[in-house]
């Protein structure tokens, strides 16, 4: 990969490392009121609804939506992927009258202890194992796109984009825990807004520049086609797009612990459930941008073609064998962006993935904490101890990232594929789990386990065979997994001659009391047990 135009200037350096280091001051201020692991967890149960909601933002975002989604768009598949957008208005539905009450008035730290209390220790430690595993690969790729970025514009190897913000990222989450999380990912959805605003103003500038008949061009090349109607299984169709974001979203929201932990540190059940509409209102148009930066940078490599101006990387993508579509967005930062805007727009990559980076570190370090050390080591320790474990399972998980981020740099896929892969692999069965434990009837163990593995087996056949579309391995494996779990529980259930619906389970008391009392204050009056 040659090297761009003019690479970084010295005033494209400063913004990035005022960034870089004002992110670490919030990091050192959140650390010092960092007492204890809870602290660390659920920042105290102390902040507002705005604040959550832009942090759940900036957590949902990733790199993901600023360098893959353009890729996406950029190539064959043009804004297809964009119908999965307005759903996400269901999703938000399901989890704020559904989800999040339930989780709140159980008064757990991690999700998963949830599973314990509703069905069995077993599916707590599965669904728990899955998380962790989801968090180094998504960590991993999350590192990767931006160092492919940081590549693209300075003409520079990967590594040390990996190393700089895996360190930085470390150090803050490390030292100021789930609060530092939180205001730094607030902060870097303006950032990362920011950078999605001038680089729409760019592209379109630039397209006028070339007198661009973007329409025309736009209708030749299908970039702005979003309904598919083919019910081909092999292919991205829009019917199961629309079905992978409605399991894939409320399985995110609904049971992966980097944003169910967010709802525990809000002052109330109703903040939390504001927080989670903030965020989905403000990811929809955020994520129809960005489709719209890759259709329309298309466009305008297609427009320099026509005008017999070509550009000679985008031929070169053209012709290669494996297009890099995802490099296509940072190929324009470094050729076409101002100097001081490209570090902007960079420091906005760099933000974006970020605070991805910082909440899947806090969080898997809160699973292994919580439904590992605390669970299957009950000894009696000092709240010192448990701080201290959390912030050396944080470092682990990061530099484990690390290795996964330079394993995706071989890989040779779109951003968007990989992802929608490494959630069809290491989260199958998980939502399964969380609605067998929604249902009002008691599970047994045995049919709870039956239907993750059946799940498992699922994704692993439809993966290998090549049956159908990733996009159907987490509906097909999902759904699967709850009827087979059904199906035996009740076998079991009638064998035993037992009641279905079985004791009452028992939530942590002391828990469920601060809940209801920080729900009652914020209601305006007393609340009761």
């Amino acid at each position: 990969m040659g090297a761009p135009e003019h690479g970084l200037h010295v005033l494209d350096w400063i913004v990035v490392l005022v960034y870089l280091i004002g992110m670490l001051a919030i990091g050192w201020v959140a650390g010092r009121r960092v007492k204890d692991a809870r602290g660390f967890h659920t920042a105290g149960g102390r902040l507002g609804s705005l604040l959550v909601g832009l942090s759940l933002l900036g957590t949902y975002l990733s790199a993901m939506t600023m360098i893959a989604l353009p890729g996406v768009a950029f190539g064959p598949d043009g804004m297809r992927w964009s119908i999965q957008l307005p759903f996400l208005i269901v999703t938000a539905l399901v989890i704020t009258t559904l989800v999040l009450p339930r989780y709140r008035r159980a008064g757990v730290v991690s999700v998963y202890q949830f599973l314990e209390l509703r069905i069995h220790v077993s599916a707590r430690a599965l669904a728990s194992a899955c998380f962790v595993a989801l968090s180094a690969g998504r960590t991993g790729l999350t590192l990767y796109l931006p160092a492919l970025a940081y590549s693209q514009i300075t003409g520079a190897d990967i590594l040390p984009a990996i190393v700089v913000m895996g360190l930085v990222t470390l150090a803050y989450t490390v030292w100021g825990g789930i609060e530092a999380v939180i205001w730094t990912d607030a902060i870097q959805v303006f950032v990362f807004t920011l950078g999605a605003v001038l680089s729409v103003v760019y592209i379109l500038w630039d397209i006028h520049l070339v007198n661009a008949d973007f329409w025309g061009i736009a209708h030749q090349f299908h970039k702005l086609q979003i309904w598919d109607p083919s019910l081909d299984f092999k292919q991205i169709a829009s019917l199961w797009l629309v079905l992978q974001t409605l399991f894939e979203t409320i399985r995110i929201y609904g049971t992966q612990q980097d944003m169910t932990q967010r709802y525990v540190t809000t002052r109330s059940t109703r903040e939390a459930n504001k927080s989670v509409w903030i965020c989905i209102v403000g990811y929809i148009p955020l994520g129809f941008a960005f489709y719209f930066i890759g259709a329309a940078l298309c466009v305008y490599y297609r427009a320099l073609c026509l005008s017999c101006h070509p550009d000679t990387y985008f031929i070169g993508q053209l012709v290669s064998g494996k297009p890099r579509w995802d490099a296509m967005y940072p190929h324009f930062i470094a050729a076409r962006l101002p100097v001081g805007v490209t570090g902007i727009v960079l420091a906005a990559v760099f933000a974006a993935a970020m605070s991805t980076m910082a909440s899947l570190l806090n969080s898997g370090a809160t699973v292994c904490v919580e439904d590992f050390y605390k669970r299957f080591w009950p000894k009696e320790r000092s709240d010192r101890h448990y701080l201290g474990v959390s912030r050396a399972l944080t470092v682990v998980i990061g530099v484990a990232a690390v290795g996964v981020a330079l394993y995706c740099n071989r890989v040779g896929e779109t951003g968007q594929l990989m992802w929608t892969k490494i959630m069809g692999y290491t989260t199958a069965g998980v939502l399964a789990l969380m609605a067998l434990a929604f249902l009002p009837i008691r599970i047994r163990p045995a049919a709870a386990v039956a239907g993750w593995v059946t799940a498992i087996g699922l994704v692993w056949y439809l993966s290998t065979f090549k049956v159908v579309h990733a996009l159907l391995w987490p509906v097909i494996g999902n759904t699967a997994g709850f009827v087979v779990a059904l199906v035996l529980n009740t076998l079991l259930v009638a064998l035993s001659g037992e009641s279905p619906f079985g004791p009452r389970q028992r939530f942590p008391l002391e828990a469920t009391r601060a809940m209801a009392a920080t729900d009652a204050q914020a209601s305006g009056h007393e609340g009761s047990l």
